[in-house]
């Protein structure tokens, strides 16, 4: 499926697994057919950070693909993530993923970036060149936060989209607005299509007021309707309907993301697991179950968003 110029909703997925840490095939394919079955939905993202990727060798991050690839059918486009502090390595997860038949990949920048890639542009770009040599799939380039040092400015960003005509759309998590509009003049000004796809996890309605195609996030493994709801009353020009949708989704955000943050994909799998959805919440070590209490205040949260009616009890 061609993605460019696609926008609506992309869930990052999850990966669930069995009760000894393997991943659980029926199961996932389950949930992938759940995120592909709503309306609105135009993409399936795996082997991102919700799907917890770096717990995962490279034979199962390819049979994810495979297992997506398999349920998306020609309907729903299938993006793979890309994350190794390797190029070589990236390299080899991109060759994966094209013969798993992804149709786009989500290229995460290395935590070494972090330390000033910036400030080494030509270091940046040869890591998108190497990948997009290394397989013929459109790149969704992940913008995340500059203060962490893993966002690109808007000088590198506009370089890479001119250098690297592979790039089809961005992630955008900067989680700062005066970088979201900036991210979004580049886009703008490029010349060419390039998708927007919000982030932006706490700010989700905000974003889409400024201006996106679509949204790109793991809570859209809970509530891709909602997110569907939301984007297309924006669409449309519905505001109290967008804003509708927003209140029913502020108590899940407000449950998943959190501190500590490493717990959010593990929270979500626990809210998947009390929609009766998922047969196991357990994440894959070093990760931990969410403990009983937390656990009543992601039930609140789903009662509170209409996702499971007051009188659900599943264990």
């Amino acid at each position: 499926m061609n993605l460019t110029g696609i926008g609506g909703i992309w869930p990052a997925s999850l990966t669930p697994f069995d009760r000894d840490g393997t991943i659980d095939d029926a199961a996932l394919r389950a949930h992938l057919r759940y995120l592909a079955a709503t309306p609105g939905v135009h993409a399936l993202v795996v082997n991102g950070h919700a799907g917890e990727t770096g717990s995962l060798n490279r034979a199962e991050r390819q049979s994810v693909i495979r297992i997506a690839r398999a349920v998306a059918g020609s309907a729903t486009g299938v993006v793979a993530g890309i994350v190794s502090e390797d190029p070589r390595a990236a390299c080899d997860l991109a060759r994966d993923a094209a013969d798993a038949g992804a149709d786009a990949l989500l290229l995460f920048p290395p935590l070494l970036f972090s330390g000033g890639a910036e400030a080494r542009p030509d270091m940046v770009l040869r890591f998108f060149e190497a990948v997009s040599e290394a397989a013929p799939l459109p790149i969704v380039l992940f913008q995340l936060s500059r203060p962490a040092g893993l966002g690109y400015s808007p000088e590198l960003l506009a370089r890479l989209l001119r250098e690297v005509p592979s790039i089809i759309a961005v992630k955008e998590g900067s989680d700062v607005v005066a970088s979201y509009e900036d991210n979004l003049q580049v886009l703008s000004a490029c010349g060419r299509r390039v998708s927007m796809l919000t982030s932006n996890n706490t700010w989700l309605l905000a974003s889409l007021a400024l201006g996106a195609d679509g949204i790109l996030s793991g809570i859209g493994s809970v509530a891709p309707g909602l997110l569907a709801e939301m984007h297309g009353a924006m669409t449309r020009g519905d505001l109290v309907a967008a804003r509708r949708a927003n209140d029913r989704l502020r108590p899940l955000v407000r449950v998943f993301y959190r501190r500590p943050a490493l717990d959010m994909h593990n929270r979500m799998k626990t809210a998947l697991h009390l929609m009766e959805l998922l047969p196991n919440p357990a994440p894959r070590a070093p990760l931990l179950p969410i403990e009983a209490g937390e656990r009543e205040e992601i039930r609140g949260a789903l009662i509170a968003a209409g996702l499971i009616p007051t009188t659900n009890m599943a264990a």
